[in-house]
């Protein structure tokens, strides 16, 4: 599938294989009608996918496939001295339920990564069905061995809403393999704003074209590179035709993982979270690891991104609406040392979420249990 999900899924795996441990990947089989993202992961790891009920619609497949996941990881478990299960857990998927019932019943210890701690606010049946998901939800994390959490801000939630003792939740963050955007030459022509992700409503891209409308006639030359698709696309291009941006604004579409960094390093500026809703409160998108490996400054929205990614007038600006936005982009516009400055600045910073490290703080917590 595509997301920032599968993407720290298949970068811990394959981090994990490359460091010489045994890694078997066992997910749900599902018929994903999007663009798929498809990594090229060390030859080493076993991937394994596993029939599910309804896999041609993602959300009931993801609901549904508990059962024969469950069977297929203790299957995998007995038969190649497995010690260690990992997950990433979401509010609405049941692959975490398979790998802690597994853990329990083969007394395997088993760590949750959980990068979505809740739903977005809803009302009327999902409302409901969101009740009853959180409280199976509950059950689950409190019976795995560990739980990682990206932040502090995340933690919270964990211990708040899913009743999780404090002694059991580690803050690792998210991580970024390094090697991938080096040697990169950089090709920088205009100014240019970019954004890598889906196009959903709490990303606030509407927030960046009506900035860029008001200062479009002091710098006729700015540019704004949209990767990625999703729900608001089609009302995006409404507004880039209404505001007369059409010549400013190139909606890429979905392009290989593996471009991006070139996309990246020929732009001036990465553009985070511009809304502050229950989904990018202090978020860590992966997204955001990218623009500063590629030596980007960051903008987003105040209180979306945590102090050590984005840290106010350093590597960057939190913005507060679309005219601080514009006052912000106008002003890296014409410093072009004040925006190099704060461009290394957030190159210094990614360094510590290397892969590497991170790995290497999972295993370390792992070894605690294990003792």
């Amino acid at each position: 599938m595509s997301g920032g999900g599968s993407v720290i899924s298949s970068e811990i795996a394959d981090s994990l294989s490359k460091q010489g441990h045994n890694v078997f990947v066992v997910v749900p089989k599902i018929n994903w009608k999007e663009v798929r993202f498809e990594p090229v992961l060390d030859s080493r790891i076993k991937i394994i996918r596993v029939k599910t009920p309804l896999e041609n619609n993602i959300k009931f497949a993801a609901r549904l496939c508990k059962n024969n996941l469950e069977k297929e990881i203790e299957t995998v478990c007995k038969n190649n001295n497995i010690e260690l299960i990992f997950s990433i857990f979401h509010p609405f998927h049941r692959v975490p339920h398979a790998a802690v019932k597994v853990g329990q019943k083969l007394k395997i210890p088993t760590l949750i990564k959980i990068d979505d701690a809740t739903y977005a606010k809803s009302s009327g049946v999902k409302s409901l069905q969101h009740r009853i998901e959180d409280s199976s939800n509950r059950k689950i994390l409190q019976n795995a061995d560990k739980i990682f959490v990206v932040n502090e801000s995340v933690k919270k939630i964990i211990i708040n809403e899913y009743k999780i003792g404090e002694e059991n939740i580690s803050v690792i963050p998210n991580g970024i393999d390094l090697k991938k955007f080096e040697n990169r030459i950089e090709n920088k022509q205009d100014f240019t704003i970019i954004f890598s992700g889906v196009m959903y409503y709490h990303r606030g891209i509407d927030i960046l074209l009506d900035s860029i409308s008001k200062i479009i006639l002091k710098i006729p030359n700015i540019k704004v590179t949209l990767l990625g698709d999703g729900p608001e696309m089609e009302k995006l291009k409404e507004i880039s035709q209404k505001k007369n941006l059409i010549d400013n604004i190139e909606f890429k579409g979905w392009i290989n993982r593996n471009d991006i960094p070139n996309y990246l390093v020929a732009s001036s500026i990465g553009i985070g979270p511009l809304m502050l809703t229950e989904v990018t409160k202090n978020a860590l998108p992966i997204k955001v690891l990218e623009y500063m490996a590629s030596s980007l400054p960051i903008i987003a929205k105040s209180g979306t991104l945590s102090n050590d990614i984005l840290n106010d007038g350093k590597n960057g600006f939190f913005i507060n609406d679309s005219k601080e936005l514009a006052a912000k982009l106008e002003l890296l516009s014409l410093d072009e040392k004040l925006l190099t400055k704060m461009g290394k600045e957030s190159f210094n910073m990614v360094q510590k979420f290397d892969w590497k490290n991170i790995i290497s703080m999972i295993l370390d917590e792992y070894q605690k249990i294990k003792k």
